[in-house]
């Protein structure tokens, strides 16, 4: 993603400084879905934004390696990966993958660096659909499951669905 006014950093780092700041998830399910579902180890945070959950999880005595494109780490999850996590980390950040084949290719990275719980949280309409602004589209179930195969765990939280798949690790 690039950013395509010079202020968009700056802006993206004040609106996400507290979290889903300005939108309507229910904040606490989020947060209390991700503490239940992390499992001992490593944690990989895709797009942490201004960090708020890289804090959280770090409080909860994780150690936390947050990737952003406006603060931390910078990593294109549409062509890098970084290594080997316990839980690979994505919250409210996939549907700003325009391409539907860097969308693939970032879900493909996700499931190769987990090594034992892929946690996204993300919007989920019926089908995929583009929104007013064009700077983001909403991925239905099946764009995931395809790729993840089916969650284990879904949690409603507001706009946003809390999906958890467990990895299957050896055979």
């Amino acid at each position: 993603m690039i950013f395509r006014k010079p202020n968009m950093k700056r802006h993206w780092k004040r609106k996400y400084a507290q979290g889903f700041q300005g939108h309507e998830p229910d904040s606490s399910l989020v947060e209390a879905s991700l503490q239940a579902a992390l499992v001992p180890g490593s944690v990989v945070e895709i797009g942490a934004g201004a960090g708020h959950f890289t804090r959280l999880m770090e409080a909860w005595g994780y150690s936390v390696k947050a990737t952003d494109l406006v603060v931390g780490e910078q990593l294109d999850i549409t062509r890098e990966r970084l290594g080997d996590f316990d839980n690979v980390v994505a919250m409210g950040v996939m549907h700003h993958i325009l391409d539907h084949e860097k969308h693939r290719a970032a879900l493909i990275n996700i499931k190769a660096m987990a090594q034992k719980r892929i946690l996204l949280a993300v919007k989920l309409p019926a089908e995929r659909v583009r929104k007013k602004s064009s700077r983001a589209y909403r991925y239905s179930v099946l764009d995931y499951t395809d790729i993840l195969g089916s969650p284990v765990i879904v949690t409603d939280c507001g706009y946003l669905a809390f999906l958890e798949w467990h990895v299957a690790t050896g055979p």
